[in-house]
């Protein structure tokens, strides 16, 4: 017989409800395996696999760094309670509603079953699960205080989303304006002008040069609208492709660095992030070195990324991690002397704690700055586009009613 994927659902001795997945010939061999466990068999199912639709739709649904925070602080507290691995595992699976999450926490429990460490089932789904909780938690095995690492790691996460929400939210308005902008400019050219393109040739005048542009403008896009298309499209393609190259990355995060405002915000968010996770990582017992690797491999930016390579040579050779942070043009000197004290101290977690704390604060006022500035430009911008258009579109009837005898 051919094997298949059978889902099983049972109680172990304590009460507590258990499921699991694993591939038999039939439901009275499924049954068998449990009952070996001591486990009083509920249900056996067939598993029948998930359709095409439904793995596309999945694609679609990314575990967020919410979702994490919510399952680590959720395991915490069940591990804290004394609930056993397998038993809170068998809780998570049930409970979570992310599709891929769910998927990936059946897999791990069933490795877990088997007898595999935590973290290495974690290992074969790093899809889902950040490098910083594989290690982290592989760390908490290895030290008896997983309940604590969970903690730690749930603090972390929420920190991470609320920072990449205020981020977002910086962003978020600027690109709805300028995409409202753009359709307005569009819509009028398109559809709005056209109509008075008949009434404009049968005036016999020189028409203003602002009318004449727009006329220009409005032709050319009408008649080469699927080559202006192709042409975006493949410009935005060409600029992803681009940005994956290394110098054009170098280029790119030097660039932003030098925007007013938007360089001084990327820099902190930077900071904060960096300052976070290694300080997290080091509460959790990660050694410094594999610390620092774990935060290399989750920064984006290239002069983070060169500077913790930077810094991972200086603390191999023992001189320490403040001297290469202050060589990076990233880092602020506040920065780099918080971690010099915390060096000298042996509190380099607690200081980095503490530089977090300061520019997520700090980010936060800048967000509320740029949003509160930024609104009233935006709208002006939008304004004057706008209304710069219709003007030029009414100019040629003003000269004429200018040029009607009284």
């Amino acid at each position: 017989a051919v094997a298949k994927i059978f889902t099983y659902k049972a109680k172990d001795r304590g009460g507590h409800v258990l499921t699991g997945s694993i591939l038999a010939d039939n439901q009275a061999a499924v049954a068998a395996f449990v009952r070996a466990k001591g486990y009083f068999v509920m249900k056996i199912t067939e598993d029948q696999g998930e359709s095409t639709i439904q793995v596309f739709l999945d694609r679609f649904t990314p575990v967020k760094t919410k979702d994490l925070a919510v399952f680590c602080r959720q395991f915490a507290t069940m591990i804290d309670a004394g609930m056993p691995l397998i038993s809170s595992l068998s809780v998570l699976v049930e409970q979570t509603s992310n599709p891929n999450l769910k998927r990936s926490l059946q897999a791990v429990y069933k490795q877990v079953q088997e007898g595999q460490m935590l973290a290495r089932a974690m290992e074969d789904h790093k899809h889902v699960f950040p490098t910083i909780m594989i290690k982290m938690i592989g760390a908490g095995e290895v030290g008896g205080v997983l309940d604590d690492v969970l903690n730690r790691l749930s603090v972390q996460l929420e920190k991470e989303y609320k920072l990449n929400a205020k981020v977002k939210s910086a962003m978020t308005y600027p690109a709805v304006v300028v995409v409202m902008m753009i359709m307005a400019v569009t819509a009028i050219l398109v559809f709005v002008l056209p109509t008075f393109v008949g009434m404009f040739q049968g005036m016999n005048m020189q028409l203003p040069l602002p009318t004449r542009i727009l006329l220009a403008a409005s032709d050319f896009i009408r008649t080469n609208a699927l080559i202006l298309i192709t042409v975006l499209l493949a410009a935005g393609f060409g600029l992803k492709l681009a940005l994956k190259q290394r110098w054009m990355k170098v280029l790119m995060d030097n660039f932003i660095l030098l925007v007013p405002i938007f360089g001084d915000l990327w820099r902190k968010v930077s900071i904060a992030r960096f300052s976070r996770m290694l300080s997290t990582l080091l509460r959790g017992g990660v050694a410094i070195t594999t610390a620092l690797d774990v935060v290399k491999q989750t920064m984006t930016d290239s002069n983070m990324h060169k500077a913790i390579t930077v810094a991972q040579t200086s603390v191999q050779e023992g001189v320490g991690l403040a001297a290469p942070l202050a060589a990076s043009p990233i880092f602020l000197p506040m920065v780099v002397q918080m971690v010099a004290i915390g060096e000298e101290t042996g509190e380099l977690d607690k200081m980095l704690e503490k530089v977090a704390d300061f520019y997520e604060s700090d980010v936060d006022d800048i967000v509320s700055r740029l949003s509160s500035m930024l609104e009233p430009i935006l709208i002006g911008v939008l304004g004057i586009v706008v209304g710069g258009m219709i003007a030029a579109i009414m100019l040629p009837m003003f000269d004429i009613m200018t040029a009607v005898p009284k």
